[in-house]
């Protein structure tokens, strides 16, 4: 006999909770780790089927062209910073020297479609800033900081992380320090409507 029978929806996650006989344990567990689990104990069962339309998924099929750039934002330790995001080739190659300044609630953040460990250079940039690598979970992997924009036309330092990541946000410089970012911190991103 079924006691229960839910669907759930949480902003772009399908949550289908099908209970027989099953503890508020469970359910919190499966909720709280998000993926598909089936825990079968005597007499007690519990079914989650998990379907994910993941912000990788949506920036993966989301098609757009250079001079347009989605928007979204960044949470980080309760400051938002509203983002444009780079998806095309040419967007991630001007990055934000198509900006001349920047304030403290404006970034970019780059996706870079598979994890790999993308370096960054700072030519044709108009002001400093800092680079944080995330990988597919928004947690820091790493961080250049108080980044300068090339002066010398024949040497530009590039940037490169230690570990795979698959997003980049760019803020204005001592970002991380103000907010004492550090490596493992988690960020939370939304895309914007």
């Amino acid at each position: 006999m079924i006691k229960l029978l839910s669907f759930l929806s949480l902003g772009n996650k399908l949550l289908i909770l099908k209970i027989l006989n099953v503890s508020l344990l469970g359910f919190l567990l499966g909720f709280l780790f998000q993926y598909s689990l089936t825990v079968i104990e005597t007499e007690k069962l519990v079914v989650f089927a998990y379907q994910k339309n993941s912000i990788q998924d949506t920036l993966t099929n989301t098609h757009v062209n250079d001079s347009n750039y989605l928007k979204g934002y960044v949470i980080i330790d309760h400051f938002k910073i509203f983002v444009d995001i780079a998806l095309t080739d040419k967007q991630k190659q001007d990055g934000l020297s198509v900006k001349n300044f920047m304030n403290e609630t404006e970034g970019m953040l780059f996706f870079l479609r598979d994890p790999t460990k993308a370096s960054f250079w700072m030519k044709n940039m108009h002001f400093p800033i800092d680079i944080i690598w995330l990988d597919e979970n928004f947690s820091i992997v790493h961080i250049e900081e108080e980044l300068k924009p090339c002066t010398m036309a024949f040497y530009c330092p590039s940037y490169k992380p230690l570990k795979e990541s698959l997003y980049v946000l760019e803020t204005i410089a001592g970002f991380a320090n103000n907010h004492h970012l550090n490596i493992g911190d988690r960020i939370d991103f939304q895309l914007m409507e």
